[in-house]
């Protein structure tokens, strides 16, 4: 994966995964948590330089643009739920909700 660098920092996690390496039956949930790792890295970029910005319509569309890799994150750790029961347990006993 190609790495992104802003003020010489890496932005980029490193998906800590081994394709070759992982038993055919997790590929998807290792899939899956790797597209929740990118998918959180772009919601920190995106609002590390809407921070940055003093451009007003810029701040709002970068602001725009990491409520929607939320939205994205969501949707992959609902997939996630249904193809991970140890996951679903997790969420089950330290939702918010139960608070």
């Amino acid at each position: 994966m190609k790495n992104y660098w802003l003020w010489g920092e890496s932005v980029l996690s490193e998906i800590p995964i081994d394709l070759e390496r992982i038993k055919q039956g997790d590929v998807n949930k290792e899939t899956l948590r790797a597209a929740i790792i990118a998918e959180l890295d772009a919601v920190n970029l995106y609002e590390e330089m809407a921070n940055l910005t003093e451009n007003e319509d810029l701040k709002t569309i970068l602001l725009d643009i990491a409520k929607e890799e939320k939205v994205h994150v969501a949707m992959f750790q609902s997939v996630l739920i249904e193809a991970d029961d140890e996951f679903l347990k997790i969420m089950a006993d330290y939702s918010l909700g139960k608070y």
